[in-house]
């Protein structure tokens, strides 16, 4: 999950020692979470992935999970060991890349360590715009779900009708970390 149950609590200034909204703040964060993962098109969870891709005529593969912290294989017909990784998931090959459909699977360790996941050893490498992104969102949706607008005198409520899409303010944080693929 992109923020700790901790801080959200501590953020929407419910005492640590209060458990009783435990279960709903978790969903709350799992939901958001999977939200801002599904709107950037892309893990932020440090983990070892495979992605099969096809390749084009290009010297520059994107991997979707950056950062990259260690590149286990690239395979087309063979191993492939002349490339270098130049940042932010990007793979650089002098000759290109081998054109095919699919025909090119890279693995590799990428991520970042999320804090529900940080230990003393490991510590939590995720942005704070991302994390911050998450807690607001999940103020937002605790707040009125769904809602656009409301009114008291004479009771009125109207609904977000855009269902697929985050807030503007979330939205703008995670500008940086949105998918740079189709």
């Amino acid at each position: 999950m992109l923020a700790s149950l901790d801080r959200a609590k501590r953020v929407m200034q419910i005492p640590t020692e209060d458990t009783s909204m435990d279960e709903t703040l978790s969903l709350l964060i799992a939901a958001a979470s999977q939200a801002i993962e599904n709107h950037c098109k892309r893990s932020f969870r440090k983990k070892l992935y495979t992605e099969r891709m096809s390749g084009y005529p290009s010297l520059y593969l994107n991997l979707r999970n950056y950062p990259i912290h260690h590149i286990e294989e690239v395979r087309a017909d063979q191993i492939l060991g002349d490339y270098e990784e130049i940042g932010d998931g990007r793979l650089y090959r002098e000759w290109g890349w081998p054109i095919g459909e699919h025909n090119i699977s890279v693995t590799y360790l990428g991520g970042y360590v999320l804090p529900s996941e940080a230990t003393k050893e490991e510590p939590r490498t995720l942005p704070e715009s991302i994390e911050l992104a998450c807690l607001l969102y999940i103020q937002m949706i605790g707040r009125n779900p769904g809602a656009k607008s409301e009114r008291v005198g004479d009771i009125s409520v109207t609904y977000s009708d855009d269902s697929e899409a985050l807030p503007a303010p979330v939205a703008a944080l995670l500008t940086p970390y949105v998918g740079r693929w189709v």
